[in-house]
């Protein structure tokens, strides 16, 4: 989603305002913000153009960023498409664009605006009047203000992503069906490679959890329960804790991936781990999703998960799927600010190499 930043412009009529967008930084959703929702629909942000208010300036710098070189190519593939001209040898500056070539701008730079949205912004950039937007003086001063825009949106979701923790102790409150189905949608959206889709995802029920805490209890003990029976004494807490009461987990999301297309056909190493993969990255997104929404989660695996009662409790056919783990879900004891937080014991440096 972009954001467009242009001044009011005489006789342009705004369309309404928008309110409640969670996914956005604060100051888009202010007053001083007006947008438009192709789909009437505030939780789709797909198409969503925010005009402001206020006019912003930029002052002219002659280093570019990336994103702003970027542009730059998109701006001089417009006349190079057009021309047949493969001369890389000429400057973006000689080259003025009209309005149909604004939108084929906007377009390429993935900045959805509609037709009159656009004409607003093209009347604001062609500041001489002359019917046309020339790049560096026109088009760069306001491009630059809506990519500093989009980095704030960037860093309140790169926040999320750094921000989320495994939860150990919940509330009792169920959690809304509403949310765990937000969450599934965000976790089928995941990368796979293979188009296999090969993710299934079981919501366990009370009934069914006190069985799958009848058959743990059954179990042997591991050596980590031998040295400290609690539940924080291991990372696994789902699996091998036989002292946490697993009535008081309120949501319980079993996920699998597939070893076979048919339960006969059985799919090769490679397609296995490659489809593991991406049901590993569907974890990740419902984990996201929940915590995006203020709901703790903790993914979970361990020995009585691998045991074919286990599956048998849940229906799992284990001839066509395999249990990936379960999610512990619900809103965190204390609040989300009190869950553990990360120790991660490397920095991005540590594990950033750079080849030439």
């Amino acid at each position: 989603v972009a954001v467009l930043t242009v001044a009011a412009v005489e006789g342009f009529a705004p369309p309404p305002p928008l309110v409640g967008l969670h996914a956005y930084p604060s100051s888009i959703s202010s007053s001083s913000t007006i947008g438009r929702n192709k789909n009437n629909n505030h939780n789709n942000h797909n198409n969503i153009i925010c005009l402001s208010l206020q006019q912003q300036e930029s002052s002219s710098s002659a280093f570019l960023t990336s994103e702003e070189q970027r542009a730059a190519e998109v701006f001089d593939n417009l006349f190079d498409n057009d021309s047949g001209d493969d001369d890389d040898d000429h400057d973006h500056g000689e080259h003025q664009i009209s309005l149909d070539d604004l939108s084929r701008l906007l377009a390429s730079l993935d900045i959805t605006a509609e037709p009159d949205e656009e004409a607003a912004l093209f009347a604001y950039l062609d500041r001489d009047g002359n019917g046309s937007v020339e790049f560096a003086d026109e088009f760069l001063p306001w491009y630059r203000a809506t990519v500093q825009a989009s980095r704030d949106q960037a860093a309140t979701f790169q926040a999320l992503l750094v921000g989320r923790r495994t939860v150990e102790t919940f509330d009792r409150t169920p959690v809304s069906d509403d949310v765990l189905e937000r969450a599934l949608g965000c976790a089928i959206a995941a990368p796979n490679r293979s188009g296999s889709e090969p993710w299934r995802f079981i919501q366990v029920g009370p009934e069914t959890v006190r069985k799958l805490q009848e058959l743990n209890a059954l179990l042997p003990p591991t050596e980590e329960e031998d040295d400290d029976n609690s539940m924080e004494s291991s990372s696994q807490g789902c699996t091998h804790s036989k002292t946490v009461d697993w009535s008081t987990i309120p949501g319980w999301c079993v996920v699998t991936t597939k070893v076979s297309h048919d339960g006969h056909r059985v799919i090769d190493d490679d397609v296995f781990l490659d489809d593991f993969k991406s049901t590993c990255c569907a974890i990740q997104n419902i984990m996201l999703s929940l915590w995006s929404e203020g709901i703790g989660s903790k993914w979970t695996s361990g020995p009585v998960q691998k045991t074919p009662e286990f599956a048998q409790l849940v229906g799992v056919d284990t001839a066509r799927e395999r249990v990936v783990g379960c999610i512990w879900y619900g809103f965190a004891t204390g609040g989300l600010i009190n869950a553990d937080p990360k120790r991660r014991q490397k920095t991005v440096d540590d594990v950033w190499t750079r080849l030439p």
